[in-house]
C-alpha cells in the first residue's frame, strides 16, 4: 500500500518539495509540507519554495484549502511559492475552483527557479 508523503530540501536559494507515493493528492502530505516548510525555513533562512507535482494526477479540494494555507505562510514570511510540473488535470481544479490565479505555475524546476530569480540548478 503506498504512503503518500512529502519531502523538503533545500537546493541553492530554494526550498523544494516533492510528494512521493501521490498519484491522488490527499490534504495529510499538504498540512505535512506547512508545518516542514516553517522549520526548515526558520532554521536556513531560506523562504521561496518551490513545490514539485512531478506524479500527482489528481488533486481535491482538501488538497488546495492546504496549499492556500501554506501559500500565507510562505508570504508571511517574504517568500514567493511556484509550482512546477502540474499534470493538466490538476492545473484543471485549481482553475474550476477559481484558485489558479492565486498561484504561480511553471513548466519544469528550472522555470520556478527563473520565476524566483534563481539561476537553473
Amino acid at each position: 500500500m503506498l504512503k503518500p508523503s512529502v519531502e523538503l530540501r533545500e537546493e541553492p536559494g530554494v526550498l523544494v518539495a516533492e510528494f512521493w507515493d501521490c498519484l491522488r493528492m490527499d490534504p495529510k502530505p499538504v498540512v505535512d509540507l506547512r508545518i516542514q516548510y516553517s522549520q526548515v525555513s526558520a532554521s536556513s533562512g531560506l523562504k521561496n519554495l518551490i513545490i514539485d507535482l512531478n506524479g500527482v494526477e489528481f488533486s481535491g479540494s482538501a488538497s488546495l484549502s492546504g496549499f492556500l494555507a501554506l501559500s500565507r505562510t510562505v508570504k508571511q514570511t517574504g517568500g514567493r511559492m511556484v509550482f512546477c510540473n502540474v499534470d493538466i488535470n490538476v492545473k484543471e481544479v485549481f482553475q474550476v475552483s477559481k484558485l489558479d490565479a492565486m498561484f504561480v505555475f511553471s513548466e519544469d524546476k528550472d522555470s520556478a527557479r527563473k520565476i524566483l530569480g534563481l539561476e537553473a540548478a
